[in-house]
């Protein structure tokens, strides 16, 4: 009998678990902007892809990873895919200060520029970025901080589009 209760008890733990109700799900509503220009016909993806990398290190933004997804959809499909390419950078001591101003700004983070190759074959350069509400909120040096970061990212954006380095 004992065991029989044991068991009932688990069974009824479980059912409550299987059927709490889930957690509450916040929204917030912000604003983005989306930044993109072409890759100069002279510039050939790798060079663009250099001269990125190159210009955030000359800015002191970290590279901290790349996602190739054209690799990805190669392999599911097993067919060629147009090139495309997201890029993670990063300025820690500034990512620090904005968590701690507002949670929320970690959906930015790290921060991501794409090259990608469109079906005519011209390569493009995009990028999400905060949008000026956003960046205004944040007070004193973490402000100046993010505004910094925004025009490094435009920065490493027009460059990677020239092939300059």
């Amino acid at each position: 009998m004992r065991h029989f209760m044991l068991a009932l008890a688990l069974l009824f733990g479980f059912a409550q678990t299987a059927f709490a109700a889930p957690p509450a799900l916040e929204t917030s509503k912000i604003q983005v902007q989306l930044l993109r220009i072409q890759v100069a016909d002279s510039v050939s993806f790798n060079d663009a892809v250099e001269s990125l990398k190159l210009r955030a290190n000359q800015l002191n933004i970290k590279y901290v990873g790349v996602n190739a997804i054209y690799h990805e959809i190669q392999a599911l499909t097993g067919k060629p895919a147009k090139r495309m390419e997201i890029f993670n950078f990063c300025d820690g001591l500034t990512a620090q200060q904005m968590l701690a101003a507002d949670l929320n700004t970690i959906a930015f983070m790290p921060c991501r520029i794409s090259i990608v190759e469109d079906e005519a074959g011209k390569r493009w350069v995009i990028a999400m970025m905060m949008d000026d509400a956003t960046i205004h909120a944040l007070k004193g040096e973490t402000r100046k901080n993010a505004e910094r970061v925004m025009a490094a990212l435009k920065e490493m954006m027009i460059a990677a589009s020239s092939g300059d380095i």
